[in-house]
């Protein structure tokens, strides 16, 4: 008997979407409405953002300037007043006076006021001055080398035309000490250092700056009293090599960027100096002519002033056109044509008053 062999029948269920369902929609863009909010609020957060650097960069920059006066004019500043109070040491007595009495008439005297006028006029009179039977490459000193009130070989950035010269001399008590250029001092020899303010053109742009000029001598009365004084030009150092001097040239840069150099005497007219120092009277101004200053008054202590910048340029609101300053008695000093021109930079004044020892004793 056959057999039949029945085999299930497979059938495939189809379902069919239910169409009472919602169908999802395509993905849309952003509308012109919404672009335009977008970038407003993009914009509104850059601009807050690059307020915040501008801020920090201006701040920045302004620290960093005030660094490079620090770091400048501060340290010259102080290596300048500690050269500035060796003044009058070593100094010559006169027939009135003693050597702690400092003033236009003190032989080897420490502010440089005077020198004698020719060498061919070698009299009884030719050892006189504070720069007494000195001569310079075989000539009577210039006087443009002296201590000046404006002296035409001290340049200036602000409304005053020139800066102050102010020529010193000392002597040096102990081996070891260095001039105002770096020169080392033999023990016993003297000093003539000269400050003023020239174009510094070591750096570009050119800038002004403070700078020292000197000389070192070894005093013999004999040589300076004689028909061709002590040349000045150059010297002998302790180990007998001859060295030229610079009192006269471009000498060192001390102190960058200086726009302007002030200096004041203080004058004093009391005796009893030493003894009554309550009594001094000192009165401070501009470095006088000699011709100007009576033999019973002494010179005492000096103020110093300089207004020194930074090196590179600073954003600021306020123009150089609206800047002033008070640097010692010169009040409302403004910049000049050219530097208000220039770039903005920070810009401070620094001050100092320096007390004479060795010119404090005495009569």
């Amino acid at each position: 008997m056959n057999a039949k062999i029945y085999q299930p029948i497979l059938s495939h269920t189809v379902s069919l979407p239910d169409k009472s369902l919602p169908i999802s929609k395509k993905h849309e863009g952003f509308t012109l409405v919404e672009l335009m909010i977008a970038l407003v609020l993009g914009l509104l957060i850059s601009a807050a953002a690059l307020q915040v650097f501008y801020t920090s960069s201006v701040n920045s920059r302004r620290q960093e300037a005030s660094s490079q006066i620090q770091d400048n004019a501060i340290f010259g500043f102080s290596q300048m007043q500690k050269n500035l109070r060796r003044t009058n040491y070593g100094a010559k007595s006169t027939d009135a006076y003693d050597e702690f009495f400092m003033n236009h008439l003190t032989p080897q005297g420490g502010v440089v006021l005077t020198a004698p006028e020719a060498p061919e006029d070698i009299s009884d009179n030719w050892l006189n001055g504070n720069l007494s039977g000195l001569v310079l490459d075989g000539k009577a000193i210039p006087a443009n080398l002296l201590s000046s009130n404006g002296s035409a070989t001290s340049s200036s950035s602000v409304s005053v035309e020139n800066s102050d010269q102010l020529t010193i001399q000392y002597q040096s008590g102990i081996d070891g000490l260095f001039d105002c250029e770096g020169a080392a001092i033999p023990e016993g020899f003297y000093v003539i250092e000269r400050y003023f303010v020239r174009l510094d053109e070591t750096v570009t742009p050119n800038t002004l700056g403070l700078a020292c000029a000197s000389a070192i001598y070894n005093y013999d009365e004999d040589i300076a009293g004689s028909s061709t004084g002590l040349d000045i030009a150059s010297y002998v150092d302790s180990e007998d090599d001859t060295k030229d001097n610079n009192l006269s040239g471009d000498g060192t840069i001390i102190i960058p960027n200086v726009d302007y150099f002030r200096v004041l005497i203080g004058i004093s007219d009391s005796i009893g100096f030493a003894t009554y120092p309550d009594k001094a009277n000192i009165a401070y101004m501009p470095i006088p002519a000699p011709s100007s200053l009576d033999s019973d008054q002494r010179i005492v202590s000096l103020q110093i002033g300089i207004l020194s910048r930074s090196d590179n340029p600073t954003a600021t609101q306020q123009s150089n056109s609206e800047l002033s300053f008070d640097i010692l008695d010169i009040a409302d000093a403004t910049l000049n044509t050219d530097t208000i021109a220039g770039p903005t930079y920070l810009r401070s004044v620094y001050e100092s008053t320096i007390l004479l020892r060795n010119a404090r004793g005495g009569l």
